[in-house]
């Protein structure tokens, strides 16, 4: 059975090499001396610290080396904790945790105590059959702060579950945190934690941001291991009901969206000021392209290891299902083209005034990006030019806050055609600062002329065009009763549009779509047991398209 994915998205293509870049971070975190962090020639800077304190807490003795176990084994006069809950449907493969007091980090005290006795031992399920890479991952992930890039479908999942497991045994009275931006993603690593590695449920409790904050605060006061969104998370450590002092393990999914002041970097800023001790895993299947991209991710949180995957790697080639990947370079059209190019000298007076400032250093207004520009306004703000007087800080403010939004609106015209650019530049235009700084270019307001004249004709967009004849042309190879094809867009605005397309092809094509359950302004929610539902008629010939979100990524696509 062919299953065709269509990503239309046209994000990073840059290569990037992941092995060197592993390698090379490895080789400094090897080395690391006194310095809290160490330049390598690939360009990637590693923190050395690994449990959760701040940098400048990870020297002692003009020495600075990875963590493991015996972080957490400090000079306390608790009773020694046996547990016998692992139940017989485990093995375990055993590593001896050193109990040493040449601690690496603070002098300050962790605030919940480690069980001895089961910290001498990790366990690793053997009710799932064994991956070689899995294990390994895991085992590094135990000890070590660590990023995990690995392809969809490959067992993320599992290697969470088991660091989740082993910091629950070790720590009795420890809180472990899962965060994840979607609901499928959450739903499967409760059940990877429930049926997988036997976390109890009831020490387990899944929270949103529709649960009030004082049930909240109720629930991490006595259960824990919860699953969170990174919005709860943020706000319940800002708050102070996160019971931060208590945790000891955070994982944390998608990890590649933690840039600028999204809640996962918020949340771990917060947390480094504290300070905690903690363990922190990240997962992602798209780390990124970009060498800087890739760098402010690990600095952000707090990475010291990265373990990465290929389908071609001789560890997971033997899981990785044959495909074929066929690149298809779509030109803008005629409209677009013009747009684009009108939105950039409309941006050009504001890269030029901040590189004048000196908080920007390229004039090259084609080269920024919104992840970029993002970026440079936090370093703005974090350790604005020492020159700049205090007056002028509203006016850096302001032409990034403009730049960030064009920028995003050039992407939204590349990726997914004129309509959804020219929706959101029509929200910002009725929004105050923006509004008021764009009266009087009259670039942009050409531009936004032009996109309406396009969509009064139509505004055909040649991603669509394509991707209806690459279907016909499958769908005429393949029997359209029996196979199955998976459309995922990365921006929620243009599932309208791509339905609106494959509703015009006929009886050939059932389609649906696949997403999350907040409704957008053009897209009405699913809840979960709608998108069971949906999935459930897929499977059985119901529909043979669906039209998925980013909502999809990661879900293993075999089961359904």
């Amino acid at each position: 059975m062919a299953t065709p994915a269509l990503p239309l998205d046209d994000d990073d293509n840059d290569e990037f090499d992941w092995e060197a870049a592993v390698r090379e971070i490895d080789d400094a975190c090897q080395l690391a001396s006194a310095s809290t962090s160490t330049s390598n020639p690939q360009g990637f800077a590693t923190p050395v610290a690994t449990a959760g304190a701040p940098a400048n807490l990870w020297r002692r003795g003009g020495e600075g080396r990875q963590s493991t176990l015996d972080r957490f084994v400090v000079d306390f006069h608790g009773t020694k904790r046996t547990r016998n809950d692992d139940g017989n449907r485990f093995g375990s493969r055993g590593r001896e945790a050193k109990e040493e007091q040449n601690l690496v980090g603070g002098d300050e005290q962790l605030a919940v105590d480690i069980d001895l006795e089961a910290a001498k031992t990790w366990i690793y399920p053997v009710n799932v059959p064994l991956r070689d890479y899995q294990f390994s991952i895991a085992r590094t992930a135990l000890f070590s702060n660590t990023l995990v890039a690995l392809p969809t479908g490959l067992g993320k999942t599992l290697i969470a579950a088991v660091v989740m497991y082993n910091y629950y045994r070790w720590f009795p009275e420890g809180k472990i945190v899962f965060t994840a931006p979607s609901r499928p993603l959450v739903m499967q690593q409760i059940e990877a934690c429930h049926n997988i590695v036997g976390i109890p449920q009831e020490w387990t409790i899944d929270m949103t941001g529709q649960m009030s904050p004082p049930k909240r605060s109720a629930f991490w006061k006595s259960k824990r291991v919860f699953f969170v969104t990174p919005q709860v998370l943020e706000k319940d450590i800002q708050s102070g009901i996160c019971l931060v002092k208590q945790l000891v393990c955070l994982v944390i999914d998608e990890a590649h969206r933690a840039l600028g002041n999204y809640s996962y970097s918020v949340a771990v800023r917060e947390l480094m000021t504290v300070p905690v001790q903690l363990r922190i895993l990240a997962l992602t299947a798209t780390p990124g392209s970009k060498q800087r991209t890739v760098q402010n991710v690990i600095d952000n949180l707090h990475i010291s290891t990265m373990e990465y995957r290929s389908e071609s790697d001789h560890d997971v080639s033997p899981y990785v299902h044959n495909r074929t990947l066929e690149l298809i370079q779509v030109a803008m059209s005629e409209d677009a083209s013009v747009i684009n190019n009108l939105l950039l000298e409309g941006i050009h007076p504001y890269v030029a005034r901040l590189c004048t400032i000196g908080v920007l250093h390229n004039r090259d207004a084609a080269k920024w990006s919104p992840c970029e520009l993002l970026n440079s306004r936090d370093k703005f703000r974090q350790a604005p030019p020492s020159s700049l007087p205090h007056v002028k800080y509203g006016e850096v403010e302001g032409c990034f806050g403009v730049l960030i939004t064009l920028y995003h609106i050039r992407k939204l015209l590349s990726s997914h055609g004129v309509r959804p650019a020219y929706d959101m530049l029509q929200e910002k235009l009725r929004q105050g600062s923006f509004a008021r700084m764009m009266s009087k270019n009259e670039t942009v307001l050409k531009a936004k002329l032009l996109m309406q004249r396009s969509l009064s004709h139509g505004a055909p967009n040649p991603k669509l065009v394509k991707m209806t004849e690459i279907l016909m042309d499958h769908f005429k190879r393949k029997d359209f009763k029996e196979s199955r094809v998976i459309i995922f867009s990365n921006f929620r605005g243009s599932v309208r549009d791509i339905m609106d397309t494959l509703s015009s092809i006929g009886d050939l094509v059932k389609a649906t779509e696949f997403v999350g359950q907040n409704s957008g302004k053009t897209l009405k929610g699913q809840s979960q047991k709608v998108q069971q539902a949906v999935l459930q008629k897929f499977r059985t010939g119901g529909y043979n398209v669906i039209v998925a979100t980013s909502i999809a990524h990661g879900k293993d696509w075999k089961e359904a």
